[in-house]
């Protein structure tokens, strides 16, 4: 799978265990910043819709503000059922700015 790098943020914007929103061609996603790595999400919580981003980063995990529905930072594996999985996305930082590695099905997938 071939992927295009797109700049998304400055670096110092992402603040750690805080969410971050970004659309993406279209597409929700939210950063965190948890212990300094940087991780990358669909930014939907698969119970009812909303915005993991208005949650926040705690135990490797993005934890949804509105139910505490939890989701693996790495994987997007939900903590009670491991099965349900949210996309993540490849993401890292170079010179002050923040890069997310967009799949070439991006659009075209559920990813």
């Amino acid at each position: 799978m071939s992927f295009t790098e797109k700049q998304i943020a400055i670096s110092s914007r992402i603040k750690e265990g805080k969410g971050f929103s970004v659309v993406v061609d279209g597409k929700k996603i939210v950063v965190f910043r948890y212990k300094g790595e940087l991780f990358a999400l669909r930014n939907s919580c698969p119970h009812q819709g909303a915005l993991l981003s208005d949650g926040f980063a705690q135990n490797e995990q993005a934890v949804c503000l509105y139910h505490g529905w939890r989701f693996n930072l790495k994987d997007g594996a939900f903590d009670n059922n491991p099965i349900l999985k949210i996309p993540t996305y490849a993401v890292y930082e170079k010179d002050g700015f923040v890069f997310l590695k967009i799949p070439d099905d991006f659009l075209t997938g559920d990813v």
